[in-house]
Parts: structure tokens; C-alpha cells; sequence
């Protein structure tokens, strides 16, 4: 499924990048059936994006994720230059900045802080190409247009900002039912706004909310939220904000052990003390990481199985593998290892 832009920090932000395809845009906010157009409309450049940092589609990643669900009108929009090289296209490109005013609250997180009566963000803005000021839009999201209601899953991020989880927690809700308003710029109906989605289905995933609660009312949205179970390494992360809590999800909370990481500690310059079972263990997670073959990786364990043998004193070791020990490091991390001998002996 594609994602329309990603969240820099604690903002939604409008990267558009890729080919760009024009299509309708009907100013008609009274519900006409997405596909039709107003002869006077300019029309609406969809763009291909980054992934967002948040996962925001299903209803697992809004309680995951999400800190607040709420209905919302656009009541302005404000405008703020920027270049083509911010945005990745070699046109100009005209940010937009939405001011939005909370209406209802619909769903909210367990301790979550509370969402402001009005809240602001970056959105996708215009295209400043020959003249001519081009909406820019991004498949499968609002464009967030003034004067529409939506339901949002809001989320604070860490220095503080509320913005939209990402654009699957942006649904239209104009006349009281979601899927009818505002998509992808054009005005849409409910059975149309449901209609898009249900192609997008990938059968064995989690259906996304929108096309879950296409037609329904708000409170439709509540229901579904309060029976899903969010995932479980996120709930143990709440503590964080969104963008940090979903990497420790997706496993890149902390980075990977590599050989240079660990042997880092045994630097001369690292002033470290280790006992000579310390310095084993270090010798034998080295070893690992250089792999079961080779002389290195061999050098490595029975340098450790010398020192844990040992007394700790230096003619108790394995000199030879010493030596090589020390080599292996000193040449693939360039750290000063000194005689890499324990510097920590016990009586």
C-alpha cells in the first residue's frame, strides 16, 4: 500500500518525489462521486512519497501508535516558501501550513496527554512550475482542505508538537460519516471512498480503518479502537514518543554488535580495567563476530581460553594467539589495543 509523506521529527511533512500524474479536482463540497471534476478546477498533482516513519493504516497501529482520535474541521491554511532542493524536485515548491479546530474527541490512549482545542502542522502544499500554482496531493491520503471535517488519530511527538499519526490516520468526515468529503483532493462519496480501499486490500493483512469504517459515524471508529489489542513491544513504550516507540518495534531501537563496537572497550584510550574473565568473555564475543573460520577467530578463543585457564599473569597466556589477537584488532578497527593483557588481576 502506498504512503504519502513522511514525518520529520514531530511534523507531518509534504515530501513529494518520483513522477507526478495530474488529476481532477472538484470544489463541490457537497459530496459528489469521486471521479468527477469542476470545469474550473486546476487540478491536483499526486506524487509518490517517502515512507513514513509511523505506521498509521490499521487499527493496531493507531492504538500502537496514536495518542488521540478526534473530528476535526480545517479552518485555515498558510503558505511558506520553499525550494525544490528542500523537496527532492527541481521546481519551486510552496509549503502549507493547516490550522485545524478539535470538534469531538473520539478515542484517547491510556494516560495519553490531552490534545489542544486547535492544533497546526505542515501539509502537502503547491507546485510552482511555469506560472501556474499546482495543488499537490499524495495517493491514498487527504489533502486536508479548508472548510472539510475528518477524523484524525493525532500523535505528540518528542519535542512536543501534535500532528496526524501519517496519512492512514487522516480519514474525510464530511455530513457526519467517514469516506465522505475530502480525498486525494477531489470530493468523494462514502460507497466511493470504500470502493478505493477495498481494491488496495492485501489479503492476510489487517484491513486499514478506512475502509473498516467507511459510512459508519465516528463512534464506529471508538468501537473498533477499544476492542484492539496494541502491539506488545510498542505498549511497553509508551513512555515514548510514536517515531521512537515503533523503532523499537521494528527492531532498530538499538544498533547491531559489530566486531569494531565491541572491541571499542579495549582501547588503550578507554583507560577500561578488565579481570582476565572479563577480557575472555570481550575475546570470545570477538571471536563470534569473526565467524567460526579462520586463524583471526580461532586466535581470538584460545587467547580467551588461556586467559580463563590462567592466573591472569602474562606468562600464563598464549602468546601466539595474543599476538594475533591483538593484530586482527588493531588492523580491522584501527584501536590502539596496547598489549591487551588484563588490567584488572585478581589475588
Amino acid at each position: 500500500m502506498t504512503t504519502r509523506t513522511k514525518i520529520a521529527g514531530a511534523v507531518l511533512g509534504a515530501a513529494v518525489a518520483g513522477a507526478l500524474a495530474l488529476v481532477p479536482l472538484t470544489d463541490d463540497a457537497s459530496g459528489g462521486d469521486a471521479g468527477s471534476a469542476n470545469a474550473d478546477s486546476a487540478g491536483v498533482v499526486l506524487g509518490t512519497s517517502d515512507k513514513e516513519a509511523v505506521p498509521s493504516f490499521t487499527a493496531t497501529d493507531w492504538v500502537s501508535y496514536g495518542d488521540r482520535v478526534a473530528v476535526v474541521r480545517v479552518t485555515a491554511e498558510h503558505e511558506r516558501r520553499d525550494t525544490g532542493e528542500e523537496t527532492g524536485t527541481d521546481e519551486d515548491y510552496l509549503s502549507r501550513t493547516v490550522d485545524l479546530q478539535v470538534k469531538e474527541l473520539v478515542w484517547a490512549r491510556s494516560e495519553a496527554p490531552a490534545l489542544p482545542s486547535t492544533v497546526s502542522f505542515t501539509a502537502d502544499g503547491w507546485q510552482l512550475k511555469d506560472g501556474p500554482r499546482n495543488e499537490l496531493g499524495s495517493p491514498d491520503a487527504s489533502r486536508l482542505e479548508v472548510g472539510h471535517d475528518y477524523v484524525i488519530t493525532f500523535a505528540r511527538f518528542a519535542d512536543g508538537t501534535w500532528s496526524p499519526l501519517g496519512s492512514g490516520g487522516v480519514l474525510p468526515y464530511d455530513h457526519g460519516r467517514i469516506g465522505e468529503g475530502e480525498f486525494e483532493g477531489e470530493t468523494v462519496t462514502a460507497d466511493a471512498y470504500r470502493s478505493t480501499w477495498e481494491e488496495r486490500l492485501v489479503p492476510g493483512d489487517e484491513e486499514p480503518m478506512a475502509f473498516r469504517t467507511a459510512g459508519k459515524p465516528a463512534t464506529g471508529v471508538q468501537e473498533i479502537l477499544r476492542s484492539t489489542t496494541p502491539d506488545a513491544t510498542a505498549a511497553r513504550y509508551f513512555a515514548l514518543d510514536p517515531a521512537a516507540r515503533y523503532q523499537k518495534v521494528a527492531g532498530a531501537g538499538e544498533p547491531a554488535d559489530t566486531f569494531c563496537s565491541v572491541a571499542a572497550p579495549l582501547a588503550v584510550s578507554e583507560d577500561s580495567r578488565h579481570t582476565p574473565d572479563e577480557l575472555a568473555a570481550v575475546l570470545t564475543d570477538l571471536a563470534d563476530l569473526a565467524g567460526p573460520a579462520g586463524k583471526d577467530a580461532s586466535a581470538l578463543r584460545r587467547y580467551a581460553a588461556s586467559l580463563e585457564a590462567g592466573t591472569g599473569g602474562s606468562a600464563s597466556v598464549d602468546d601466539t594467539a595474543l599476538k594475533a589477537s591483538v593484530a586482527r584488532i588493531e588492523r580491522e578497527c584501527g584501536t590502539d589495543v596496547g598489549e591487551l593483557l588484563p588490567t584488572d588481576t585478581e589475588d
